[in-house]
């Protein structure tokens, strides 16, 4: 009974929360076949629709969110070019509604209980996790590696055994986009797997004999509280840009390609790449990071969602980097160990033609201004079906898989950089 009082009066105060209303907000697919197509649906995503996936090439599906009001305008303004439709969500504002019930009840089941890993948290619950973590494992430090516009600290957890400061890195960016919530549950699990089975577990031991492990759980602390209070769905970060428009796509604001392809220079647009690279406090914050370990980092692995992918640089280019050939073996070897855990498919290859063109990217970054070979970008679980609403009961198989996929992306490099 107790339990279930929790649960109505957390629903109750979540209602009453002043959150945008989705209700009748339709998700569609079109999947462009002509050259003609494929332009005209590049121009649309500058129209502030909001693209769940983009556009990528012939016959590769592109889901778009549209509202009730504009749902009619922009099936008609489809058929024009001939691009018919599919309606994969009808209504994405039950499916946030039913992504609340399940957090809130399973928040009351395990209330007073420790820290949950198959459920999803604020950012105020993660930062109070990696801080209470630090505070209670030697392995773990936590740091605050900048500060955010609305002033949140952007924490970041070092697992290490400190035993020398010369010792290859590795470091993970999460939820650069505030609204992929698995991006930071999955690394909450990460950092939670290195930290407490180092000694017990021989797979870990080794990782962290080899190397530290620094990992962002939160990359973009302001849009991602802004998706629990406001809007869920919401992608940047949360500076005005004047007028109406607010928030720069901290993954188009990096010193890579900057202001290239798959970016935009209108305020309003997701993909806003702002007014000069490293504007933006979340890349500046995670250049310096690299910075402060320059010569050390071995691996940086953007992790984001969703589609299932695992991908290298470039994203501002087609041009295959020098270094693909062992990014591309490496991938291989990381996503048949992500494959072999559960069966979970995964596309691989460089960003530009494995997802989209995307300028100023952190991948593209850490490999061309750090020389980081092992420069990923992952879109986790999964290719629709729930898109960025994917269940909490999901959260545990994409962490284990995810993890998998890494770790033996950090034996192989431990093998090639001894």
């Amino acid at each position: 009974m107790k339990v279930l009082l929790l649960a109505f009066a957390l629903l109750a105060t979540l209602a009453n929360a002043a959150k945008i209303d989705y209700t009748g907000h339709k998700v569609i697919r079109v999947v462009p076949q002509t050259e003609e197509q494929f332009r005209f649906l590049l121009k649309l995503q500058e129209q502030a629709y909001d693209f769940w996936s983009s556009p990528t090439s012939f016959g590769s599906p592109v889901d778009i969110r549209v509202s009730p009001q504009r749902y009619q305008h922009l099936a008609s303004t489809l058929n024009k070019v001939g691009l018919t439709h599919k309606i994969r969500f009808f209504d994405i504002g039950k499916l946030i509604e039913e992504e609340e019930r399940n957090i809130i009840l399973r928040r009351a089941l395990h209330s007073g209980r420790a820290f949950d890993f198959e459920n999803y948290h604020t950012y105020t619950e993660i930062e109070a996790f990696v801080n209470e973590l630090a505070a209670t494992n030697a392995l773990v430090s936590s740091s605050v590696i900048g500060t955010t516009y609305e002033g949140r600290g952007i924490i970041m957890a070092t697992v290490s055994t400190g035993s020398s400061s010369t010792k290859p890195v590795m470091y993970f960016e999460c939820a650069m986009h505030a609204r992929e919530w698995v991006a930071p549950a999955t690394c909450l699990y990460i950092m939670n797997e290195m930290a407490t089975k180092y000694g017990t577990d021989a797979e870990i031991t080794a990782m962290l004999d080899y190397a530290d492990w620094l990992i962002t759980p939160v990359s973009n602390p302001d849009g991602y509280d802004y998706t629990w209070t406001t809007d869920r769905l919401w992608r940047k970060n949360r500076v005005p840009n004047g007028g109406i428009c607010y928030g720069t796509d901290p993954n188009r604001n990096f010193d890579a390609g900057f202001a290239g392809p798959g970016a935009s220079d209108n305020g309003c647009s997701d993909t806003y790449h702002g007014p000069f690279a490293f504007s933006t406090e979340e890349a500046s914050a995670m250049r310096d990071a690299i910075l402060a370990n320059s010569g050390r980092v071995v691996a940086a692995i953007s992790i984001h969602s969703y589609s299932q992918l695992w991908m290298s640089p470039y994203g501002y280019q087609s041009v295959l980097p020098a270094d693909y050939a062992e990014m591309y073996r490496v991938m291989t070897i990381s996503v048949n160990a992500l494959t072999a855990t559960y069966g979970t498919q995964f596309q691989y290859g460089n960003i530009a033609d494995t997802i989209y063109p995307a300028s100023g990217g952190s991948v593209d970054w850490t490999y061309d201004a750090e020389n980081v070979v092992y420069s990923y970008a992952l879109e986790l679980r999964d290719t629709g079906l729930y898109g960025f609403e994917l269940p909490p009961r999901l959260i545990l198989p994409t962490a284990t898989e995810t993890f998998n996929g890494l770790k033996a992306m950090a034996q192989e490099i431990a093998a090639k950089l001894p």
